[in-house]
C-alpha cells in the first residue's frame, strides 16, 4: 500500500487467534539483523534520534519486535519515547524474528545477544533500560562495560531470574500447566503475573507470547532458570 496510508490488517497467530490492528505503515520500524559471537542471528530495530536507550526484551524470554507494534499500549510507549530518544529493541535468541533453533538461554548467551546489537549499531555509549525479567542482563552488562553505559535504568527489576519465581507450589502448578496446555499457560501468565487486568489487553499479550516463543523453547527456558 502507498506510504502513509492507514491500513487494517490481520496477522495469523497460533491456533485460532488473530490479532487485528489498525496502523500507519509510516511508523513501522525497519527490521535489521546482528550476528552474535556464536553465530546466532538477532533481529532488531532502532527508531528516533537523541540519546540511545537500549531496551532488551522486557518479557524475556518472550519477544517479537514486529508483533509488539500491534499492541496499542506498547506501540504508544515507543512512539512517545522516539520523540526525544533513539530507542533500540531486539528479539533475544530463540524468539520472535531471531534465530529460533537454539538451546542456550543462559545469562551469558543473552549478554552475547545484547553485545551483538550495540556493536551492530555502532553505539559507543548508551543508556540501558532493565525491567522485569531482562534486568539481570542489563545489570550484568553495565557491570562489565561501565565505559559504554551512560545510565542504567531499572524498573520493577530483579537481580536474578529466580527472583521472579512464585512459591514452590505455584511454580509446580505453572510448570504442569505449561507442559499440558501452552495456550492456557500463556493466558494465565498474561492475566496474573504480568498484571494485565483488562481481558482484551491480557489476551493480546498471551497471543504475543505464543507467537514469540515455541512451546518447546518455553520449556527449555523455564527449566534453565
Amino acid at each position: 500500500p502507498p506510504a502513509g496510508r492507514l491500513c487494517e490488517g490481520a496477522i495469523s497467530l497460533t491456533g485460532r487467534s488473530q490479532l487485528r490492528v489498525r496502523y500507519d505503515i509510516r511508523m513501522e520500524p525497519r527490521i535489521q539483523y546482528a550476528t552474535t559471537s556464536d553465530g546466532v542471528s538477532i533481529a532488531l530495530w532502532s527508531i528516533g534520534e537523541g540519546l540511545p536507550i537500549v531496551n532488551p526484551p522486557p518479557a524475556l524470554p518472550w519477544s517479537h519486535i514486529e508483533l509488539e507494534w500491534q499492541i496499542p499500549e506498547w506501540r504508544h510507549w515507543y512512539e512517545h519515547l522516539q520523540e526525544t530518544y533513539q530507542i533500540v529493541r531486539y528479539d533475544n535468541r530463540g524468539s520472535g524474528l531471531s534465530t529460533r533453533n537454539v538451546s542456550d538461554f543462559s545469562l551469558e548467551a543473552h549478554l552475547r545477544d545484547l553485545e551483538a546489537v550495540v556493536d551492530r549499531l555502532g553505539l559507543e555509549k548508551f543508556a540501558l533500560f532493565g525491567m522485569y525479567t531482562n534486568a539481570p542482563v542489563a545489570i550484568a552488562y553495565a557491570a562489565r562495560h561501565p565505559e559504554r553505559v551512560s545510565q542504567l535504568i531499572l524498573f520493577c527489576a530483579m537481580a536474578r531470574a529466580t527472583d521472579s519465581h512464585a512459591s514452590p507450589g505455584t511454580e509446580e502448578a505453572l510448570a504442569h500447566l505449561r507442559d499440558i496446555d501452552y495456550e492456557l499457560f500463556t493466558e494465565t501468565l498474561a492475566h496474573t503475573v504480568f498484571g494485565w487486568s483488562e481481558g482484551d489487553a491480557a489476551h493480546r499479550v498471551a497471543v504475543y507470547m505464543r507467537e514469540s516463543l515455541s512451546h518447546k523453547a518455553a520449556r527449555i527456558c523455564w527449566e534453565s532458570d
